[in-house]
């Protein structure tokens, strides 16, 4: 029953996007068939990426198109690798492309130079500043980190000394959701000290070195932000084996399967889920209406976010936004964790 559910509101938000973007639900441009797009994410080693890809699959085969390509680099902390990677792309001539921005500064000129050459570009989860980008698709990421402060804040009691976790200094989603936490704390919980920012490069490894070395040099850290999957997966990693799960409260964005397993542990308090799927599935559509000529609603879509705790995973909006990534969702399954009627 929940499955049948599932694809009867995936049916529904297709007719509305559709309706949206300017198409009757089931209208399938004949030309697509012959039509090859690719999805560049920021890096291939994180299964957020994946369930973006996913969402962005499945729109491709609504709208008829023959294959919606996977084609990345390994780390996130690649980005000559991206933007050679981007360039190769563009020159086969695919019929679009959507991307997941590393680096927003030095991917503007390549992404405006595709655009330029006639390749339709969209932007999604992390973008650049351009006119020329038809559509960004993307999580409002000044007000999931606020939401982060908010719920870590809550946590240990608005005081203490807490560490941040960011991606990079070059990423445009990580500078918003610094801002955010940053901003909130300050302002909302005068207590609460914040440790200068220590970016993971979206590796796990390196999440788990930061925290070790912040538990050492701060014994007196009770709460610990993560701006990104991977980064998180070190930081409750490493609060695993120190044992201090109890002293910490540790939130963090996104679901990866390691980092959900932590979190049902209880190394992990607090995810700040996104919506990767639909960024996928609006991407594409976003996409196709450039390639087929017909008129953007707007130029910026936000996917929704929501705070995930033990106590609300089973309330029906936040296990259905959990259970868009089928490895979650089978994670669930398995450990007997029911969608709330």
């Amino acid at each position: 029953m929940r499955a049948k559910w599932g694809l009867l509101m995936l049916a529904a938000v297709a007719v509305v996007l559709a309706l949206s973007f300017g198409a009757s639900a089931g209208e399938v441009n004949k030309a697509n068939a012959n039509r090859t797009l690719v999805f560049i994410p920021k890096s291939t080693n994180s299964q957020f990426w994946v369930a973006i890809w996913d969402g962005a699959k499945q729109a491709g085969r609504e709208l008829g198109y023959k294959e919606v390509l996977f084609q990345g680099v390994a780390s996130l902390s690649d980005v000559i690798g991206q933007i050679n990677l981007f360039n190769d792309v563009v020159t086969s001539r695919p019929a679009g492309i959507i991307v997941a921005v590393t680096d927003s500064k030095s991917l503007k000129a390549p992404i405006e130079k595709a655009i330029d050459a006639g390749v339709p570009v969209v932007t999604v989860n992390s973008g650049i500043d351009s006119a020329k980008v038809y559509a960004h698709v993307a999580t409002d990421n000044y007000e999931a980190g606020a939401m982060a402060a908010d719920k870590l804040a809550e946590l240990i009691g608005k005081k203490g000394l807490v560490a941040d976790i960011g991606i990079d200094a070059a990423s445009e989603t990580g500078r918003e959701r610094e801002g955010g936490f940053r901003d909130r704390m300050t302002k909302a919980y005068p207590q609460v000290k914040v440790l200068p920012v220590q970016y993971s490069a979206g590796e796990v490894s390196r999440g788990m070195n930061i925290t070790s070395d912040l538990l050492t040099g701060n014994p007196e850290i009770v709460g610990i932000f993560c701006a990104q999957d991977n980064g998180g997966t070190g930081a409750a990693q490493m609060l695993k084996q120190r044992r201090v799960k109890d002293k910490v409260k540790l939130v963090a964005f996104d679901a990866s399967p390691d980092e959900f397993q932590l979190f049902l542990e209880g190394y992990m308090d607090g995810l700040i889920l996104q919506d990767p799927f639909m960024q996928g599935y609006q991407g594409i559509y976003a996409l196709d209406s450039v390639i087929n000529k017909k008129p953007l609603p707007e130029k910026r879509f936000k996917t929704p976010t929501k705070t995930i705790t033990k106590d609300n995973m089973t309330e029906p909006d936040t296990y259905d936004l959990l259970a868009r990534n089928t490895v979650i969702k089978k994670v669930m399954d398995e450990k007997g964790i029911i969608r709330k009627k």
